[in-house]
């Protein structure tokens, strides 16, 4: 360290101390002091991990029940008023959702993964191919379940490129037309579905 006083100049050594050394002689905070950040996060309620390593379990269970085509068990994890939404339906019940999946067409290919669990709410993302109505689609889905304290699906919102389904399934319908289909094919179906 030097000390400056008027002209003169003073130097004291210093002890060398490395990295760890520094790191290990920091004094522990005080317990109610500041945490930081990581540890605050890892010491966080057991209950909320928990809760996601048991929901993101759950979503595992439901994407490959129903790349299985496992309908029965693909039911049973869904409330019985369980909430669906997507570009083209909106259902509100356990009875409307399956008879969806039951007139699905057959996968040709399914693959699927979990993004994300945070709290009740896993995000996934499959992604299938198939045949409508003579037409091959390929299509990715971003699908968003809510999970009750139970485990089971409360909702399911998910999202496709409309467009690009459209283009495939539907390749006669022009673009411009896309939002006018789907207008009138939504309600219709989810209606003819039971709502």
């Amino acid at each position: 360290m030097k000390v400056q006083s008027g002209q003169r100049v003073v130097t004291t050594p210093q002890p060398v101390a490395s990295a760890a050394a520094a790191t290990e002689a920091a004094p522990a905070p005080a317990s109610g002091g500041w945490v930081a950040k990581t540890n605050k996060a890892s010491a966080a309620s057991p209950a909320a991990s928990a809760t996601e390593t048991r929901n993101r379990a759950a979503a595992e269970t439901f994407l490959a029940a129903f790349g299985r085509r496992d309908l029965g068990a693909l039911e049973q994890l869904y409330r019985p008023d369980a909430k669906f939404k997507d570009d083209m339906f909106t259902l509100t019940k356990r009875s409307s959702i399956m008879g969806m999946w039951k007139g699905a067409p057959p996968f040709a290919t399914f693959k699927s993964e979990v993004l994300e669990a945070k709290g009740d709410v896993v995000k996934t993302r499959w992604v299938v191919d198939y045949e409508m109505f003579g037409n091959k689609v390929h299509n990715e889905i971003e699908s968003t379940l809510t999970f009750d304290a139970d485990g089971k699906v409360a909702s399911q919102v998910e999202h496709w490129d409309r467009t690009k389904w459209m283009s495939q399934a539907l390749p006669m319908v022009p673009k411009f037309l896309h939002g006018v289909a789907y207008g009138l094919m939504g309600p219709l179906l989810s209606m003819r579905l039971g709502g």
